[in-house]
């Protein structure tokens, strides 16, 4: 008896210490996306897929959409501190070394390098203690991901 007392109360720890979000809703999609790069996706992203998840106090968000050569340019365009990691560089097998090591994105998050010319990111840009962001495109399926991870 003792034993289970233990387990549920790992078990309500783990519950109400972590939280995943996955939606299906376009509107929340749409709204999550206007959130992350400042204007609505256009008709020409079909497709948005989106993943938040955290533990205690650190946060997670995942987020793939169709591919458009102008919708990059504008989200480019309006996170004007974005670096450049091209492919066969250091910094991008570093950034593509560092995301292998997440333990648990969705299933739709694809992080291959093999159709990969290059990763925009940033560093430290939110008010937390530490911040990052990747966003890349995969040439062979056409979509554009966004990796964000944050901590206090």
């Amino acid at each position: 008896m003792r034993q289970h007392l233990i387990h549920l109360n790992v078990l309500i720890l783990f519950l109400c210490s972590s939280c995943a979000y996955e939606s299906q809703n376009r509107e929340k999609l749409e709204a999550s996306f206007e959130d992350n790069f400042g204007f609505k996706p256009p008709e020409s992203v079909i497709e948005i897929k989106l993943k938040n998840r955290g533990y205690f106090d650190f946060q997670v968000r995942y987020m793939s959409f169709t591919y458009d050569s102008n919708v990059l340019e504008k989200i480019v365009a309006h996170d004007q501190l974005l670096n450049i990691a091209e492919s066969n560089n250091v910094k991008f097998e570093n950034i593509m070394e560092e995301l292998e090591k997440d333990a648990s994105p969705p299933i739709w998050f694809d992080l291959t390098n093999k159709n990969v010319d290059r990763i925009y990111y940033k560093n430290d840009f939110l008010d937390h203690t530490f911040s990052e962001y990747y966003l890349w495109t995969n040439k062979e399926t056409e979509m554009t991901y966004l990796y964000v991870h944050f901590f206090d």
